[in-house]
């Protein structure tokens, strides 16, 4: 926000970044993966980030991962048809959307079969990190961030918990004996399809304590234990530098569908299902692209999919 005697005083040349054509930082508090960005293109995107627990605005300590469920609707005209919607089903509710898919995909109907296309289903994790290193993004390292990812990660994260990779149990988001994650991401092509392959990603085999970033000096240093534990004299500390971050994860929470997502979820099924013409009085705005982070497959109990190779496959920032 400008001072007001920049008003009046020409203190309006650094409000001019519109004219600017460097596309904008995304401010959402998401670590995306940016294939472009990579140093090789060969050797795909690389960075290390370090799961952290859950410690909640208010000094409690939540899940380590919210789990959510989202539908988006691909219809591309009319477009303002199109949307995304979180799915009652986070709520152990019963959903329309999914309800509507499989009707249309068991009609035995060719048209409803493809038509059933357009109705896109995601379910994605999100957890705090800590990114250690980023070749691609530098200045994101000692930041704490969200990360959203899909089942390949979190069945890596079941392993090392389970102990079926060194024998040896692991929370990953513990702060005395935690790991790194080494995120590699490779661009896959499967037929005329291209999608980013997470398969390589893995923990370091050495657990470790919690590092800390040290912004004066640009390093990290992990936390002192004492009998295996975070040493007390620092937890306070460390408290103070886990609420340091701009974005809260609770606000990645799955929402109830509101009145208006309800109805539009109504002129949506008619539409699809040739119950209306397509002219509708409530028109909101459509979405971007950039709003949305979508898997291709629209269930994963779904026998009859009709998505691509990449459905188990992780996409933080999938283009529709």
């Amino acid at each position: 926000m400008a001072d007001l005697d920049d008003l009046f005083n020409g203190g309006l040349d650094d409000k001019m970044d519109f004219l600017n054509e460097v596309k904008k930082t995304n401010n959402d508090g998401i670590y995306r993966v940016d294939l472009s960005k990579a140093k090789d293109k060969k050797k795909g995107w690389r960075s290390v980030v370090r799961f952290l627990p859950n410690l909640t605005d208010d000094g409690k300590v939540g899940q380590s991962a919210i789990e959510k469920i989202t539908h988006y609707v691909d219809i591309k005209n009319p477009r303002e048809l199109a949307g995304w919607f979180d799915s009652p089903k986070n709520f152990n509710e019963k959903c329309p959307l999914t309800d509507l898919y499989y009707t249309m995909q068991n009609s035995k109907n060719a048209i409803l079969i493809e038509k059933s296309r357009m109705l896109k289903y995601s379910k994605k994790y999100y957890s705090y990190v800590l990114v250690l290193e980023d070749e691609q993004q530098p200045e994101l390292v000692g930041s704490i961030m969200i990360m959203q990812y899909g089942k390949t990660i979190k069945d890596k994260i079941s392993a090392e918990r389970n102990g079926e990779i060194s024998g040896v149990q692991c929370n990953v988001f513990d702060l005395s004996a935690g790991k790194d994650f080494v995120l590699v991401v490779k661009e896959i092509q499967t037929g005329d399809e291209t999608y980013p392959d997470y398969k390589m990603s893995m923990f370091r085999p050495e657990a470790t304590s919690l590092p800390i970033y040290f912004k004066e000096k640009g390093e990290f240093k992990n936390a002192p234990l004492t009998d295996g534990k975070i040493d007390a004299k620092v937890q306070g500390k460390i408290k103070e530098f886990l609420l340091d971050r701009d974005h809260s994860l609770e606000d990645f929470s799955p929402k109830p569908l509101t009145d208006d997502q309800q109805a539009k979820i109504t002129e949506i099924s008619n539409f699809l299902t040739g119950k209306s013409s397509g002219s509708f009085s409530n028109k909101p705005s459509a979405p971007s692209s950039d709003d949305f982070s979508f898997d291709n497959n629209f269930s994963e109990e779904s026998a009859t999919s009709t998505a691509s190779a990449s459905e188990d496959e992780d996409d933080f920032f999938a283009d529709l």
